[in-house]
């Protein structure tokens, strides 16, 4: 179980730094990095120049950016991404053809967030923009909640730091038991959700998540496409 009180300020003041950096588009000015990052002038040329020596950051002028040694580091993660792309994109286009709204395919970030790896566009009249690359709290969406169902750990965790709502736990229970989450207008005023997890040897992984506006896909539809897609599906949700 991870413990969120007892993280290290330094760490996350310098993986606050990368994450602004990459924001940025790769590299940002040293006075943009400042404001950004609200830190004393000194403390940032520290964790700066520390960065910099280890090769995760370069210098270029008033610009900071990236390292070519994040790439290395990453790049068992690029490998790992490509297999759950490669081993569940047929069941997000599958998805996708199924409901014609937008679908999405997720991995969990963190203790506090969710990834969305990779999306489907829905065809209807109001669309969903596709979140390819954007992180998402995990306490307040269908897909979020999957990865929370299926992860005692991580909720205990939450439950330690005060972030896991009370209210939350029983339906984190339901959701085990049916296998699939909502989120019926949670996150966004008019939308509604539905999450499936995705396993790979019996474990989670992943997760696939419909949306659309709540009135195109009530809870009572919500809950017909889940059951179906489970039924018909089943062997491109379990690998």
């Amino acid at each position: 179980m991870i413990n969120e009180n007892k993280g290290i300020q330094s760490v996350e003041r310098a993986m606050l730094i990368l994450e602004a950096i990459a924001a940025s588009g790769g590299q940002i000015r040293l006075v943009d990095l400042a404001t950004q990052s609200g830190l004393h002038k000194s403390t940032l040329h520290g964790l700066l120049n520390t960065l910099a020596a280890m090769g995760y950051i370069s210098r270029r002028g008033t610009h900071y950016a990236l390292g070519l040694r994040l790439r290395d580091i990453a790049q068992p993660l690029n490998d790992a991404d490509a297999l759950l792309r490669e081993a569940f994109c047929p069941a997000l286009h599958a998805l996708a053809a199924r409901c014609g709204e937008t679908c999405f395919l997720a991995v969990p970030c963190g203790t506090r967030e969710y990834l969305y790896m990779d999306a489907v566009e829905g065809n209807g009249t109001l669309r969903i923009a596709s979140p390819r690359g954007r992180r998402e709290g995990l306490t307040t969406s269908a897909i979020g909640k999957i990865f929370l169902a299926y992860d005692e750990d991580l909720q205990r965790s939450l439950r330690r730091a005060g972030l896991l709502p009370a209210d939350l736990g029983s339906e984190l229970m339901a959701i085990a038991d049916t296998g699939y989450a909502l989120d019926l207008e949670e996150a966004e005023p008019g939308l509604n959700c539905v999450a499936l997890p995705l396993r790979m040897q019996g474990r989670v992984v992943a997760a696939l998540g419909v949306a659309a506006p709540a009135a195109r896909l009530p809870k009572a539809e919500l809950r017909k496409l889940a059951v179906q897609s489970m039924r018909d599906m089943f062997d491109m949700l379990k690998l």
